[in-house]
């Protein structure tokens, strides 16, 4: 396999670098969060693309437009070796924090890169590299209005859960008392079965990232469930269930630990 490899990727040098991009089909395959209302405070977009990027910088590709098609100054965190996955298929593209929380001095000369009731667009340009260096299949836009800043926490006991039937691999749906984080809702919320143990299964997200389901790989069992939520989730502006991201609401106190995890019970229908 890595013979057949290098003697592939050699007939592509040979071939030279017009002939190597005729074929490449790279490009966005989606943005995060998918919601097209955002809080003025919005603290990050993902971007992932079909196929891993290059190593080079892609900010100069990446702007973010206003309604009249200007292109906004200084609204990224600027990174010199960006924030991507390890397979660099998905780019964590971060607003200037300083910009972001407010007292802090390029918040106060700059104000926040989002203003509520204001309408704008997120541009990748075709002209980002992948990892073949070749550019991407075509432009690719994303369009959203801003709403008023969320300076709210998660509230979990506001969730509303709908137990699925005993013996079924019907998924549990929850609904959210606003958007969260698509990561955190991957990574930060778990099913703990009747014996204690975390259950294996399948993640979904719906309604803007309002809406969580889980799956589990075996059919539902009789007796009490939990959901489990990790104090560390985060939803669109960076808020946990501790502190807003412009305040810690627990000054005072030490931050959230495993121990401060919530659970919210739940069994199945029989």
């Amino acid at each position: 396999m890595r013979l057949f490899r290098f003697t592939l990727l050699a007939a592509i040098c040979a071939a030279g670098p017009l002939a190597a991009c005729e074929s490449a089909k790279t490009s966005v395959a989606e943005i995060y969060p998918t919601g097209t209302a955002l809080p003025e405070n919005l603290l990050r977009f993902y971007i992932y693309f079909s196929r891993p990027m290059g190593q080079g910088d892609i900010l100069p590709h990446i702007a973010l437009l206003d309604d009249s098609g200007a292109a906004l100054p200084g609204v990224f965190l600027s990174n010199r070796y960006d924030l991507w996955s390890a397979d660099r298929t998905r780019l964590t593209l971060l607003f200037d924090p300083g910009r972001v929380k407010t007292g802090l001095v390029a918040n106060t000369a700059m104000g926040r890169a989002l203003v509520a009731g204001e309408a704008y667009r997120l541009e990748i340009s075709q002209t980002a590299r992948d990892a073949q260096g070749c550019p991407l299949r075509a432009d690719h836009s994303f369009a959203f209005t801003a709403v008023p800043a969320d300076i709210s926490t998660p509230s979990p006991e506001d969730w509303t859960l709908t137990p699925p039937n005993v013996g079924t691999s019907t998924p549990l749906s929850v609904i959210l008392d606003g958007p969260v984080d698509h990561l955190s809702l991957a990574y930060r919320l778990r099913i703990m079965g009747p014996d204690g143990a975390i259950l294996p299964g399948r993640i979904g997200l719906a309604g803007a990232e309002t809406r969580w389901t889980f799956t589990p790989t075996q059919p539902w069992q009789d007796g009490p469930h939990s959901l489990v939520v990790d104090p560390k989730l985060e939803d669109l502006a960076g808020n946990r269930m501790d502190a807003v991201f412009d305040l810690d609401l627990q000054q005072d106190a030490p931050r959230a630990t495993e121990a401060q995890k919530r659970t919210i019970p739940f069994k199945p229908k029989s």
